[in-house]
């Protein structure tokens, strides 16, 4: 049974890799995506963020994917923590939707 499951999580995310999220800012908004399995470098991940975003009409944005964990939970707890400080500083915050798997 345990086997099983181990190959049902492996197949759920990509070999090696681990969570992660994004973060953009512009202005006094801030978008932050879901968490998900990072499959490319973070410059990629960075550049696909900024042009989902771009597309939706957003201007500039500042654009930050952290360096994924191999652990989700960790992943889940700093995408909280990135969450409670933008909203400390009054800033809207915008759920986005993770760049675009290719």
């Amino acid at each position: 049974m345990g086997f099983v499951l181990a190959l049902i999580i492996a197949a759920a995310s990509p070999a090696g890799a681990g969570w992660t999220f994004c973060v953009a800012e512009a202005g006094q908004d801030v978008w932050i995506s879901e968490v998900f399995a990072a499959a490319h470098k973070r410059e990629t991940l960075e550049a696909e963020f900024s042009a989902s975003l771009r597309a939706r009409g957003v201007s500039h944005p500042d654009i930050q994917c952290p360096a994924p964990r191999d652990d989700k939970t960790e992943a889940f707890n700093a995408q909280f923590t990135a969450a409670e400080f933008h909203r400390k500083l009054g800033q809207r915050l915008h759920a986005a939707a993770p760049p675009a798997r290719r």
